[in-house]
């Protein structure tokens, strides 16, 4: 299979298309599309936010709260969300035979993303290959994926919060950091905010900001196979096409198979 103007990859170790599924949540992106998308040579993407775990009988299992607390509920929504996503890794990690990659996706400011985001891993070693994130500044990421031996693909909107969490925290793993997915901040449905020196009524061109980026990522000396991941709101194919290399963007995230 070939995609026109992409080369392979090397990701967890093997060859991949630098297509990355959206991880979109609540269900959405399950065993079914990932694990089609890994078997095609990309990187699918489980969505570890409220994933459908099953019974025996392979029913899906209803996600009903019957403790009386906040606090117990709380632990019955992290229960519910660990064993969703184990269920849906390792069905979609089935169906890929051994092509592509599975990721998860997390967001950070979701109720208990760190202690879901151990559950899964601590449960999932040898099926999962990276985790990517966003909503939210997830500073721990690097040191919770490193932990498990996967990559971290973190999703920001600016340099400038890669910057932040580069310093901060991800200078330590810097060996796991796979790939930067840059997602427009005006266009993405409000998963990564805009700045206080950003015009929300004044969408800025995504190009200039990804080369702003792949900047930053090497004056921080950040290896050129880090790649930045062009996703929602990110004309990626414009970038792609582009004779100036110096955005250093790779491939794209797309929200839909049929997209690829």
């Amino acid at each position: 299979m070939l995609f026109k103007g992409l080369k392979p990859i090397l990701y967890g170790g093997r060859e991949v298309w630098p297509l990355v599924e959206g991880g979109k949540g609540v269900s959405a992106t399950n065993h079914a599309s990932s694990g089609a998308w890994a078997a095609a040579g990309g990187i699918g993407t489980v969505s570890a936010v409220n994933a459908d775990s099953y019974d025996a009988e392979g029913r899906i299992i209803p996600q009903v709260y019957n403790a009386l607390t906040r606090r117990e509920r709380h632990e019955e929504l992290i229960r519910y969300a660990v064993d969703g996503a184990v269920a849906q890794v390792q069905k979609a990690y089935e169906m890929a035979s051994g092509k592509g990659a599975i990721n998860i996706n997390v967001l950070w400011e979701m109720g208990g993303a760190q202690r879901v985001l151990h559950g899964v891993l601590e449960r999932t070693k040898g099926l999962v290959t990276g985790v990517t994130c966003g909503a939210g500044m997830p500073y721990k990421l690097s040191e919770i994926a490193a932990s498990y031996g996967v990559n971290y693909l973190p999703i920001i909107s600016s340099a400038r919060a890669f910057r932040a969490l580069w310093k901060r925290a991800y200078h330590k793993a810097a060996e796991w950091l796979a790939a930067v997915v840059y997602e427009d901040p005006w266009l993405a449905g409000g998963h990564n905010g805009l700045s206080n020196a950003e015009d929300p009524r004044k969408p800025q061109d995504p190009y200039p900001r990804v080369a702003e980026l792949r900047a930053t990522m090497r004056a921080e000396g950040i290896a050129e196979g880090v790649v930045v991941f062009g996703a929602s709101g990110v004309e990626s194919d414009r970038l792609l096409q582009k004779p100036d290399r110096r955005s250093g963007l790779a491939g794209l995230v797309t929200e839909h198979a049929q997209q690829v």
